[in-house]
C-alpha cells in the first residue's frame, strides 16, 4: 500500500481522506464524476485557498489510461500557464490512486450555469466565446490539440503531430 493509502478505516472514512490530509488538503463535496473517478472541492490548509482534487481509481483505469494516457496529461499540464486555462498544482500518486490537484472554477462550468440561470445574454455568450478561443489558440502555440470527450467515432485519419489533452 502507499503512504496513507489503507481501504477504510474504522471509523468509516474513506482511505483518500487520510492521504489527503496528509498532504493538508480538507476534501469537501464532489463537483463531477468521470469514467475512472471523481473531482472534489477541496481546502489547501497550507495556502488557504480553494482547490479541485480529481481523485482516480487505478482499479477503475485500463493500463493504457494508467501508463500511456495520464502521465501525458499531467506532463502537459504542468507547463501550461494561461488566464483562460485551469491550472495544475500538484499530482501525487499511491498504490490505488492517483490525485491530481487543480486550480477550481469556483463558479462551476458553463453547463451549470445555463443549467442555474438559464439562457445567458447575447454579450456574456461572446465574452465566453472568446476566451474559450484565446485558451485554444494558446493551446494550439504550444502544439497541444484539445479535444472533449465524447461519444463521436474518431476520424479514420488521425493526425500523428499534435499532442491531444482533456
Amino acid at each position: 500500500m502507499g503512504k496513507g493509502d489503507t481501504s477504510e478505516t474504522a471509523s468509516a472514512t474513506p482511505a483518500y481522506r487520510s492521504v489527503m490530509e496528509e498532504y493538508g488538503y480538507e476534501v469537501g463535496k464532489v463537483i463531477g464524476h468521470g469514467s475512472y473517478g471523481t473531482v472534489y472541492e477541496a481546502y489547501y490548509t497550507k495556502q488557504k485557498v480553494m482547490v479541485a482534487v480529481k481523485i482516480i481509481s487505478k482499479k477503475k483505469a485500463s493500463e493504457d489510461y494508467l501508463n500511456k494516457f495520464l502521465p501525458r496529461e499531467i506532463q502537459v499540464m504542468k507547463v501550461l500557464r494561461h488566464k483562460y486555462l485551469i491550472n495544475f498544482y500538484q499530482a501525487i500518486e499511491t498504490t490505488s490512486r492517483v490525485y491530481i490537484i487543480l486550480e477550481l472554477a469556483q463558479g462551476g462550468d458553463v453547463l451549470e450555469w445555463i443549467q442555474r440561470y438559464g439562457a445567458c445574454s447575447e454579450t456574456l455568450a461572446g465574452k465566453w466565446f472568446s476566451q474559450m478561443a484565446l485558451g485554444i489558440a494558446y493551446l494550439h502555440s504550444k502544439g497541444i490539440v484539445h479535444r472533449s470527450r465524447s461519444n463521436t467515432k474518431p476520424s479514420p485519419q488521425p493526425d500523428p503531430q499534435p499532442f491531444c489533452c482533456w
